[in-house]
Parts: structure tokens; C-alpha cells; sequence
């Protein structure tokens, strides 16, 4: 039926319009502008209405992007995939930190560095986490809360074993 084969190509522009808008966000954010100034261009009524439309492309786009990143890891043993879901789970644990920006000096460089793991190459990925680690090893970083020390930890650990 012509009907369902039209139907299947709504369906693919229209993920590539939702990959076009994430990267658009993520642009426009990297560049300095605030969650209201993007609600407001895309039309939304709240800052956190245009943080909650990001995470729903974010998720999209991890379903699509997953299997392929999946067997580019597996090519390089299991600690790459290790790496990367750790460096996650810190990227997430930070970003429900409220306070994460705030905390020291390259906090959010530490942040900006995470958000790129899931989508690095295995060779970068470790290079970020390094960075990473490095970065949250130094002395002047304070006391950080029990859960996120515990995901340093982990990433830690998943860097020497990988």
C-alpha cells in the first residue's frame, strides 16, 4: 500500500527533524543561551517544558544511535561499553545536582566533557573520562555527596580495569 510506505517516510523525517532540533538545543546551549530564551523559540511556555522536549530527543535519538555505538564497543572489548555507561550514569548523576555548577571552579567543564561520552569514539571516550577523573581528582574540589563520589569511584574503576 502506498499509504504505509508514505507513512514510513513521515517517520523518518521526522526523526531527522527531531535529531536537527537536539542539535540545534545543544548548539544554541553551548553557545550561552538560557532554557527560557530556547523555550521561547520553540515555542514553549517554561523552561522546563523545553529541557523536558531535549531529554525526549536525547532518548529518541539514544534508542536509534544505540545498536550501532553497541557493536563499535563491542569491537573493542567489553571495558569501552563499561566506560561509557559509568561515564553516563556520572553525566546524569551531575545533571540532577542542582548545584553541580557552582561547586568548583571546572565544574562545568567536567559536565560539558560527560555530555559528550555518549556519542564518542571509544579512543576519545577514554581521553574525556581521563579528563575527566583528572579534573575531579584535584584538590581544590570539595567534598562531593556520597552517590556522586560513588559514580567517580565506578568510572574510576572501570578506566583501570578497561
Amino acid at each position: 500500500m502506498a499509504e504505509l510506505v508514505e507513512l514510513r517516510a513521515v517517520r523518518e523525517r521526522r526523526a531527522r527533524l527531531d535529531a536537527e532540533e537536539l542539535e540545534l538545543i545543544d548548539r544554541a546551549r553551548r553557545g550561552g543561551a538560557t532554557w527560557p530564551e530556547i523555550a521561547a523559540a520553540l515555542g514553549l511556555a517554561s523552561r522546563q517544558a523545553a529541557e523536558q522536549r531535549r531529554s525526549r530527543l536525547a532518548s529518541a535519538a539514544e534508542r536509534v544511535l544505540r545498536p550501532q555505538r553497541e557493536d563499535l564497543d563491542r569491537a573493542y572489548g567489553r571495558g569501552v561499553a563499561e566506560i561509557r555507561k559509568r561515564a553516563v550514569d556520572l553525566y546524569r548523576r551531575i545533571g540532577a545536582d542542582r548545584r553541580w555548577d557552582r561547586r568548583f571552579v571546572r565544574a562545568a567543564l567536567v559536565r560539558e566533557t560527560l555530555d559528550a561520552a555518549p556519542d564518542a569514539p571509544a579512543g576519545a571516550l577514554y581521553d574525556l573520562v581521563v579528563a575527566v577523573l583528572a579534573d575531579l581528582s584535584a584538590p581544590e574540589i570539595p567534598d562531593l555527596p556520597g552517590p556522586l563520589r560513588s559514580a567517580v569511584e565506578r568510572l574510576r574503576e572501570a578506566v583501570v580495569i578497561g
